[in-house]
């Protein structure tokens, strides 16, 4: 009798440990719902951006993050559990098209939209035939307003005589000297672009001489 006694307590602890088990279990997975993420939508500027979104849920639920695109990185919180963040870089869009992208917090989607890059250059020419004796002459650059852009010569016999520096619309003016040797190339590097000059070789190059039997009639 004592025996019995004896097993039926033992199966009626074994099932209220069970009972116990699966309202925990249940219990756990009601408290553990996708988190709140904030914010859920970020408007990003073509130059990128450093930033955070914050991450609330139960203090033993734990929670994921994890980017869809390339140009979004998470540098940290790519794990946690509970209250926490996770930070991200936003690199600069270099393209002239807008584009979208997207973080998977515990579940939660965070979506990205950034701006198209609006300091898309145009230089015009980009290249030069210039002859033996050299030339005086311009090229234009156009971009948005607030775009900034430099113009730098990389052969000495290419100088720049305005326009080094501007923004928005503008011109670069330059002087190509004479070529007294053989043909040869140079360059300018204006708003990220090569403009490429080629300038013929010979002796045509060579200054007139001034005439030494000049007569004056008065």
């Amino acid at each position: 009798m004592h025996h019995s006694n004896e097993h039926k307590f033992m199966r009626k602890t074994c099932l209220l440990v069970v009972l116990l088990v699966t309202l925990g279990a249940r219990t756990a997975s009601a408290q553990c719902a996708p988190p709140t993420v904030t914010p859920t939508s970020v408007s990003v500027p073509s130059t990128g951006s450093t930033s955070a979104v914050s991450v609330i849920t139960g203090t033993s639920c734990s929670w994921t993050a994890t980017s869809t695109v390339s140009w979004i990185t998470v540098t940290s919180g790519a794990t946690g559990s509970g209250i926490g963040q996770v930070n991200y870089t936003v690199a600069a869009n270099s393209t002239g098209s807008p584009r979208t992208g997207t973080l998977i917090v515990g579940g939660v989607t965070v979506n990205f939209t950034q701006a198209a890059n609006s300091c898309v250059y145009t230089v015009t020419p980009t290249s030069f035939t210039v002859p033996a004796n050299g030339t005086t002459s311009a090229l234009s650059v156009s971009s948005g307003t607030s775009c900034s852009w430099t113009a730098v010569s990389n052969a000495p016999w290419i100088t720049i005589t305005s326009g080094a520096s501007g923004s928005g619309l503008g011109g670069v003016n330059f002087v190509v000297a004479a070529n007294t040797g053989t043909a040869r190339t140079g360059t300018l590097t204006v708003a990220g672009k090569t403009v490429t000059f080629s300038q013929a070789g010979g002796g045509n190059a060579t200054p007139p001489v001034a005439p030494t039997n000049l007569h004056i009639v008065k």
